[in-house]
């Protein structure tokens, strides 16, 4: 029955549906090259459909980025079997190909309308198919259902939205997590979370969070020496790097470099914005406060005499964190749930945070019972920690130390992931 009010619910829906597809493919050109795979028309090597690989899909770029690991444990445990991996957007797209060398194809997730869904399904043919964080569409995880393909969601995370829609269509969450057959979540409360909307307490599992596997691989090749070299910052200039800022942190952020610049008059500032196109708008800020500043992506900007560096060029932060004693991530100030933290604690380094840490509940939980995440409320209190901190050298050597603990507590996520997800293929 829901599955009918589902679709019903769609064919009436169906008018808006066709406009939003045209819109994404003709005017904000979101699909322009995804709109094939989108409506089912799949592109698939008959040798990979053939071996019904794995099928993975990440939404978009944290996601694929994350993926990684999990593929690469894939492939190094049972490299006969060829892995497929899709993602939403273009730009998750792009991200994937670039972080997931092992993947055998790259896709689009279709739209959740019965034809594309079966088309894409039958032409992928898949073992098993596992979604990150919370991808449950009802009418895919049906299908996956009908062709008797294990179907599972991995990283997996429930958030306050989700809790929220959970609670208004009880019914359609109940209906589309009994169509899957393993749940791997990132923690116990994920855990907890999804028994609660409806997943079976038995298919549920703690795996962790692979993302913390991910953080460790962004790192390969890391060179600091380059680094320096690159960003002319001298070996002992104390460094303060804001990664993934957004509007309305940057701000702050300066204002914040300003106050602890009072007594370490040698501090530089590194912003990475979320956004690489608003480096204009960071010099107009680093201006207004008689800041100098450089950018990335015009190298000969960059002299080593400026306050403000700019990193307005992508694929760079993660190293760049190396080169800090001081880190503060974005999407936190604002209420964009926080971006990740991972890298800065992977390579030692006390992170900020503001407020707004829904979407990484967890983590942040993590980082601050461990004494290495700091949550702030304001450009005055970021600037006042950040003061203390660069003033304390033995304490950054003591989070150094934790830092490294938690990573070594939370490191094998993405083996576990990968261990499960083969195992339910021996169990078909």
């Amino acid at each position: 029955m829901i599955f009918w009010i589902y679709n019903l619910a769609l064919l009436l829906l169906s008018p808006l549906v066709a406009l939003f597809v045209l819109y994404r493919i003709f005017v904000s050109k979101k699909s322009g090259k995804a709109w094939r795979d989108q409506l089912g028309f799949v592109n698939i090597p008959r040798e990979i459909a053939d071996k019904k690989p794995v099928w993975i899909h990440a939404v978009s770029v944290g996601e694929s980025v994350a993926s990684a690991a999990v593929v690469a444990e894939l492939k190094t445990i049972a490299p006969e079997i060829p892995v497929v991996v899709s993602t939403t957007t273009q730009t998750g797209r792009s991200q994937a190909e670039k972080s997931i060398r092992n993947a055998d194809a790259f896709i689009y997730y279709p739209f959740d309308l019965l034809p594309c869904v079966a088309n894409s399904v039958r032409q992928v043919n898949p073992s098993v198919f596992a979604s990150t964080d919370t991808e449950i569409w009802p009418n895919f995880r049906h299908v996956l259902r009908s062709r008797k393909v294990r179907s599972a969601l991995i990283n997996g995370t429930i958030s306050d939205h989700t809790l929220n829609g959970a609670a208004k269509l009880p019914w359609l969450y109940r209906w589309a997590l009994g169509n899957m057959d393993m749940f791997c979540m990132q923690s116990q409360e994920d855990a907890e979370r999804v028994i609660s909307i409806g997943a079976d307490p038995a298919k549920v599992t703690v795996t962790g969070n692979i993302k913390w596997d991910q953080a460790l691989s962004d790192l390969d090749g890391l060179d600091i020496e380059l680094l320096r070299k690159r960003y002319k910052i001298a070996e002992g200039t104390p460094v303060f790097v804001a990664g993934s800022t957004n509007p309305g942190e940057d701000a702050p952020v300066l204002d914040a470099f300003l106050m602890a610049r009072k007594e370490h008059s040698g501090l530089r500032v590194v912003i990475a914005p979320r956004q690489i196109e608003r480096k204009d708008e960071i010099v107009q800020l680093a201006r207004e406060r008689g800041l100098s500043s450089s950018w990335r992506s015009q190298p000969d900007t960059i002299t080593g005499k400026e306050d403000v560096l700019i990193l307005d060029t992508f694929g760079e932060l993660a190293k760049i964190y190396a080169l800090a004693q001081i880190t503060f991530v974005g999407g936190s100030l604002i209420p964009r749930g926080c971006h990740s933290i991972l890298q800065p604690i992977t390579l030692g380094k006390p992170v900020f945070f503001g407020p707004h840490t829904f979407k990484a509940r967890d983590v942040t939980s993590q980082a601050e019972r461990a004494g290495v995440g700091f949550r702030i409320n304001s450009a005055d209190e970021l600037g006042k920690q950040m003061t203390t901190l660069l003033s304390n050298p033995e304490k950054l050597v003591d989070i150094e130390r934790r830092c490294h603990d938690l990573v070594d507590a939370n490191h094998g996520a993405a083996v576990k992931t990968a261990e499960s997800l083969l195992s339910s293929i021996i169990r078909q």
